[in-house]
């Protein structure tokens, strides 16, 4: 072959690569798991617009769906939402990211119904799917561990949670969210910790399983980091803080952390060697675990901070964590000292979901409002604000590829935010002068 037809060759692929950016409408990015990739509420893509104006912020497509607490996630191609139908059958619904038409729906046995004490919060469901390797995995409010292949809404497993372990049916249903690390599936349920075989749903290890379901059946979800050389899994239960062997599921560490009635919600925050919690009826704690001398792991207690957390995990940018807390006010804390930097001058209400792209922070309010704020530590800074629902938007955001997503009790909408013109424009100057090229030969 001519080194003329080599090239052409080549200049051909590229115009078809060029073609399929303008009318393939693909994605780069994808948000498959709780509070985003790094589970921490951390946004990894481009820059973010300056506002939340209607130029900018855009409805895309809208679905009615019953309730759920539940957080859509997304991967390149497809969203998936969760909803609770009537009062026995739990769903997932799987949804084109572009137009929202709805490609398939899984559904299986599932709802419970809470406390009477508790269901002014509902019992529809609450944990966050996770997607991995062609599947999506979710916990139903019965603890059942559910396996759903993602080309076709399949379902590939089930794993009934309490009658593996027997144990109770969760109090207040089943919460965590999974997590999927180094080719195993980790989970709170059954009032401990449970690793699972994401292939076949087949139970490895139980950590600390309890059948006392109503002070120990889980609220928060786990996380993996590194203390030293040492790799943990670390779970926050209803009354402590524990780190946990991700090869066996033995406890390395635990540590008390006061709540009322164990409400220990948040997502472990890992800042450095450290991690920050905050309780319900209780404190903000900075804790940081280390291996002694005698081969044993202590926990101490760097410092405490009298601001009482609720529902909201909080997001760190450097040496700052930005934290929503019982009084529906956000305060600045600084993690070094543990000093607050700032407190809101407004409340966000209950609850307050947020994204950070290390520069800017989006908040989403339990109450619908939207704010755009400056991750500044020196003062409360908002940019923009805006009345994005008029249903309770207790889900938590995901944001990708300039699409944001937002689970309301009973809809779900995608909005644009800014848009992707300029990489479109790129790719239509590519493909003219790709053309121009060809023409030559």
């Amino acid at each position: 072959m001519s080194v003329s037809f080599r090239i052409y060759f080549w200049l051909l692929w590229t115009i078809s690569g060029s073609i399929a950016v303008v009318l393939g409408d693909e994605f780069n990015e994808s948000w498959h798991q709780w509070r985003g990739p790094a589970r921490d509420g951390h946004y990894q893509g481009g820059q973010w617009p300056s506002n939340l104006q209607p130029e900018q912020l855009k409805l895309s497509w809208s679905e009615n769906l019953e309730a759920s607490y539940s957080s859509p996630v997304v991967d390149l191609t497809q969203l998936y939402t969760s909803e609770s139908k009537k009062d026995d059958v739990e769903q997932v619904n799987a949804y084109d990211r572009v137009t929202g038409d709805l490609l398939w729906s899984a559904m299986w046995d599932g709802g419970m119904k809470v406390p009477f004490f508790a269901r002014s919060n509902g019992s529809w469901m609450r944990s966050t799917p996770i997607i991995s390797n062609g599947y999506l995995y979710i916990m139903g409010m019965q603890e059942r561990l559910v396996c759903i292949n993602t080309s076709d809404g399949q379902i590939s497993w089930e794993l009934d949670i309490p009658s593996k372990l027997d144990t109770p049916e969760p109090s207040f249903g089943g919460v965590s969210s999974p997590m999927i690390h180094n080719g195993s599936l980790y989970v709170q349920a059954g009032g401990g910790t449970i690793k699972v075989d994401p292939t076949d749903g087949q139970l490895l290890w139980s950590s600390a399983p309890s059948k006392d379901s109503m002070n120990s059946s889980p609220f928060a979800s786990p996380r993996v980091h590194t203390f030293g050389d040492s790799e943990q899994l670390v779970s926050l239960g209803r009354a402590s803080l524990t780190g946990i062997s991700l090869t066996d599921g033995k406890t390395l560490w635990e540590k008390n952390v006061p709540a009322f009635r164990g409400m220990n919600i948040l997502t472990p925050t890992f800042v450095g060697s450290g991690i920050l919690t905050a309780t319900y009826g209780g404190k903000a704690h900075f804790f940081e675990p280390t291996l002694s001398g005698d081969k044993n792991w202590q926990v101490e207690e760097k410092w405490n901070q009298k601001f009482q957390g609720y529902m909201s995990s909080p997001v760190v940018v450097g040496q700052h964590a930005f934290l929503h807390g019982r009084s529906g006010r956000m305060v600045c804390l600084e993690m070094q000292s543990g000093d607050i930097k700032w407190t809101s001058t407004e409340s966000l209400g209950k609850y307050c979901s947020m994204v950070t792209n290390g520069d800017k922070i989006l908040a989403l309010s339990a109450n619908g409002k939207l704010r755009l704020m400056a991750a500044n530590p020196d003062k409360y800074e908002v940019i923009d604000t805006v009345e994005i629902s008029d249903e309770e938007t207790w889900a938590h955001i995901g944001l990708a590829d300039n699409q944001i997503f937002v689970r309301a009790l009973n809809s779900l909408s995608v909005y644009q935010w800014g848009d992707r013109s300029s990489n479109d424009q790129a790719s239509v100057q590519d493909e003219s002068r790709s053309n121009k090229l060809l023409t030559q030969f």
